[in-house]
């Protein structure tokens, strides 16, 4: 089956919710924020909704669903104008330093002495204590690549998509009126900004085979209040995803045993271990994420944020689902090459590294891979 992109426009602020409860009835909540992006299951379910939609399928129909819900989607990216951008890696630090703005590159080192990090891992090295500035959450894809190359370059100031804050109140229906000091607060994410005089549209794409006969619907409603997008099929995989650069296949190409691999999640991930991936005590087995399975590879160190929550409604036992930490995008492992062929690891471009199989249809844990290298 050929694989396409998914192209999400959307027609009004969008509301990503992570599965917290919210509720202003009760007065013990106040503020909603929505996510920076949409969580990839959140996207994979509309996808597959839209496709159930475009069939008029009979939703009891328990083999369809099943069928539905293997579907594997991968996303979501965010694109601003024609180009796709990425969440900031996490071993680089941007800051200011005389009225100028530098980047720092976190890199794992050996101390004198050693270290109380588990199983060996070693720490990242801070050259200078400072503070990280604002206004860089967002790299464009070119920035990455040269990044990933073990190049030191600044990127373009990108800030996260801009938020829009409403103020609501709390109806009460039995009167037509509102309740009294019952205000509350929801933050959308507007999917377009005005920069400098110059319009800007972000769209949110996925890449997905779609099996013979299943188009989905293209209007459809994505998150939390059921906020309109438009869909759109591209066919042309190459220019609306962002395939291996050959820059980075030839520096894979020469890398040698004992050399430092990067790996960038583009989206959150979710492991067996928590923060640890649990594929990588599975050397050679079956059903590893692409291409992993042919080498072998020691995590010597990682930069990897906050835990974040998902969870969700499950329509299939009618009830919510239990709570489940994941590994925030951008956060990076580095790997010392053991055995294999380095560039099999490639494979993964941008295509899931989550331990379980359905994690990985869903879109969790889209990987960015590069070169990497110990301190000085």
């Amino acid at each position: 089956m050929p694989e396409r992109v998914l192209e999400i426009q959307a027609l009004t602020p969008q509301f990503w919710r992570d599965g917290r409860p919210f509720s202003a009835a009760d007065g013990t909540e106040t503020a909603a924020q929505s996510l920076p992006l949409p969580l990839p299951i959140t996207v994979a379910g509309f996808v597959r909704t839209q496709i159930g939609l475009a069939q008029k399928v009979n939703w009891g129909n328990y083999q369809f669903l099943r069928s539905l819900h293997g579907l594997p989607i991968y996303g979501p990216l965010l694109a601003r104008r024609e180009e796709i951008v990425l969440p900031a890696p996490r071993d680089a630090l941007v800051y200011q330093k005389e009225g100028h703005n530098k980047i720092m590159r976190l890199q794992p080192f050996r101390p004198v002495g050693g270290c109380n990090l588990p199983n060996g891992l070693m720490p990242l090295r801070v050259s200078e204590d400072v503070k990280p500035q604002p206004g860089y959450s967002l790299w464009r894809q070119t920035d990455m690549e040269q990044w990933l190359l073990g190049e030191t370059t600044l990127p373009e100031p990108m800030a996260g998509l801009p938020s829009e804050q409403r103020i609501h109140v709390a109806m009460d229906p039995s009167k037509g009126k509102a309740r009294e000091g019952q205000l509350f607060s929801a933050s959308y994410r507007a999917l377009e900004q005005v920069q400098d005089g110059q319009y800007i549209p972000y769209t949110l794409r996925a890449r997905a085979a779609l099996p013979e006969g299943h188009q989905p619907q293209l209007l459809g409603f994505l998150g939390g209040e059921s906020r309109p997008v438009a869909l759109r099929v591209r066919e042309e995989l190459s220019r609306y995803w962002w395939d291996c650069p050959k820059s980075i296949q030839e520096a894979f190409a020469g890398l040698a045993k004992g050399q430092l691999i990067r790996m960038v999640l583009a989206t959150p991930a979710l492991f067996e271990d928590g923060w640890k991936p649990g594929w990588l005590k599975k050397p050679g087995e079956q059903h590893l994420p692409r291409g992993l399975a042919k080498v072998r590879l020691r995590l010597v160190a990682a930069a990897v944020g906050r835990r974040e929550p998902v969870s969700g409604w499950s329509l299939r036992n009618n009830r919510p689902k239990p709570v489940r930490w994941m590994v925030p995008a951008g956060s990076v492992y580095f790997f010392e090459l053991l055995e294999g062929d380095p560039s099999a690891v490639l494979e993964s471009w941008l295509r899931p590294v989550s331990d379980s199989e359905q994690d990985r249809k869903d879109g969790f844990g889209l990987a960015l891979w590069g070169v990497g290298s110990y301190a000085d």
